[in-house]
């Protein structure tokens, strides 16, 4: 299965999350802080990425700006947000900051998988697809 790394900073969010998500066969490593999940991404190249925006020291759109830079743009690990802003604003916002999916907390365990489970099905197809043309 995946190697995931969540960016969230409530530890009962991140415990709720990891829990969904090693249940299914993923392996989740968990940062609360921003600048550490940053370098512990640059250090691991996980598969997909979880991230809230509501993060001290740095925003969530912010921090992904950062991620996709440093882990190579185009080809970084997809970014979901998962974040209690929940409006269509923040919403049309994950958008323009080239996040893959968007889950709004609250959420049920199965829309998390679903939406997890679809990002890295695209992530498979491209990285084939890239391979194939290279």
């Amino acid at each position: 299965m995946a190697s995931i790394l969540l960016i969230e900073d409530n530890q009962n969010n991140a415990d709720y999350i990891i829990r969904i998500l090693e249940g299914v066969g993923h392996t989740v490593a968990h940062h609360l802080r921003g600048l550490d999940g940053s370098r512990a991404a640059r250090r691991s190249r996980p598969d997909l990425i979880l991230l809230d925006f509501n993060l001290p020291h740095i925003d969530g759109t912010t921090l992904s700006l950062s991620l996709k830079k440093n882990l190579g743009g185009s080809e970084a690990p997809p970014i979901v947000a998962v974040t209690a802003r929940n409006s269509a604003i923040d919403r049309s916002l994950a958008a323009r900051y080239g996040f893959a999916a968007f889950v709004g907390k609250p959420f049920e365990p199965e829309e998390l998988i679903e939406v997890v489970e679809a990002i890295l099905k695209e992530a498979a197809a491209k990285a084939a697809a890239d391979k194939q043309s290279a």
